[in-house]
């Protein structure tokens, strides 16, 4: 009976685990509304925006949809989590680059936040 509960609580961790990695995965297949460089290596620009972000909407998330990719993103807080906005960074020569996607109108501001981390 044990061995079954943790197995039900793994397969339904897995499941949100997922369903958060495809709702961002929906954003990625837009067009980005913006991009940059920053000089700061991912881990720390990913802090950084995080920290920008959070005074707009407190619920920000952070993950890692592959082993040299970091995101952040803010989940809209309706039934569906989808992601109102999406920052994709990935290490480059000088530091990170980076992409935003969202809706023009609703990730103006995030995008204003994470330029200020550049």
């Amino acid at each position: 009976m044990r061995k079954t509960i943790v197995l039900l609580l793994t397969a339904i961790g897995a499941s949100a685990l997922s369903a958060c990695v495809a709702t961002d995965d929906a954003l990625l297949r837009t067009v980005p509304v913006g991009s940059g460089t920053s000089q700061y290596k991912p881990y720390d620009f990913i802090r950084c925006v995080k920290e920008k972000w959070t005074p707009i909407a407190p619920r920000v998330r952070e993950y890692s949809p592959s082993s040299d990719t970091l995101a952040v993103s803010v989940p809209s807080g309706g039934l569906t989590s989808q992601s109102v906005a999406l920052v994709i960074a990935q290490a480059s020569a000088n530091g990170t680059g980076y992409t935003i996607y969202g809706d023009v109108a609703a990730v103006s501001r995030y995008a204003a936040a994470t330029h200020t981390c550049d």
